[in-house]
């Protein structure tokens, strides 16, 4: 029986479909991270570099708490 995330999202409760989305997941917060990275902040008015350091610590904190779980 589908059950609703705290996300909202519909999970089935299938291990494989919980793999792969997991595995998505992981693969798009990663490439959102390197994307963020990458970012010249100095060229984005109004964010600092302790700002956006500070969204990027998040990121990779999100992502590393997302692999503990699973």
């Amino acid at each position: 029986m589908p059950i609703k995330t705290s996300a909202g999202l519909q999970d089935s409760g299938t291990a494989d479909e919980s793999d792969t989305e997991n595995f998505e997941a992981d693969r798009e917060l990663s490439e959102l991270i390197d994307q963020h990275e990458n970012t010249d902040w100095t060229a984005v008015p109004g964010i600092s570099a302790a700002e956006a350091g500070a969204w990027t610590a998040r990121l990779i904190e999100a992502r590393e708490t997302m692999q503990e779980d699973l």
